[in-house]
């Protein structure tokens, strides 16, 4: 059976969706317009709410980048100067980094007092204290977008200064493992002394040659060697 043709004439006599649509609308502002005042208003209110958050989210994040700029440079200028940092000084830093910490925790400049709090406590050999810091720093976003090596290099660095070798050896060996790693030759060198550390001196002996073999042209070589010599006993 043919399929009924659907005649021009007939086609204009069908409702238009749209006109309807814009029909109803017109009809329901006219007969409204409170309503529609106060969702004009509200949706205005809205997009302003919206603006006023990101312009305070940049003034509070630039705020904090100033206040970690300040205060890590600082931080550079004491551990760097002529004279050591006294125990006032440091507990005056990490103070200014624990506070902005606190304060801009969800800010790159919040995650990085974060991990600077942990340098001023290992500076101040409270090396509970800044391994605390360190591990609390993995779990940040800073971790995340690439700066986990170094993070896990300062806590194998606290951990052998706590003197727990074993845990420390093993964080050392997964960094000197990773080919993409700045801290590859430190994480070396490292596992050497921790075996001299443990009184493993042939342990030892082999690592430092590893280190020789994997940078010969290390700027301490010439130290590197003469360590072997000596815990060779051909010194």
């Amino acid at each position: 059976m043919a399929e009924k043709k659907v005649t021009r004439k007939e086609l204009l006599k069908e409702p238009d969706e749209f006109m309807t649509t814009t029909g109803q609308v017109i009809t329901f502002v006219r007969e409204n317009p409170r309503v529609v005042s106060m969702a004009a208003i509200v949706a205005v209110a809205c997009v302003v709410a919206v603006v006023v958050f990101f312009a305070y989210k940049k003034q509070q994040q630039a705020r904090g980048h100033e206040l970690f700029e300040k205060a890590a440079g600082d931080y550079e200028a004491l551990v760097r100067g002529p004279s050591p940092a006294s125990s006032e000084q440091l507990d005056a830093l990490f103070e200014r980094f624990d506070s902005i910490a606190k304060e801009y925790p969800a800010f790159p400049s919040g995650e990085m007092a974060l991990l600077y709090s942990g340098h001023v406590l290992y500076q101040k050999k409270d090396y509970a204290g800044a391994l605390e810091r360190y591990t609390r720093s993995q779990s940040t976003s800073l971790a995340k977008s690439g700066l986990e090596a170094l993070m896990l290099y300062h806590i194998a660095t606290t951990r052998f200064a706590l003197k727990e070798y074993e845990e420390a050896k093993r964080l050392f060996e997964d960094l000197a493992k990773d080919t993409n790693s700045p801290y590859r030759r430190e994480a070396y060198a490292s596992v050497a002394r921790i075996y001299e550390a443990m009184n493993k001196n042939k342990e030892a002996v082999q690592a430092y040659k590893q280190y020789l073999k994997m940078f010969p042209e290390a700027p301490d070589a010439a130290f590197v060697k003469a360590r072997i010599a000596d815990l060779s006993g051909e010194g």
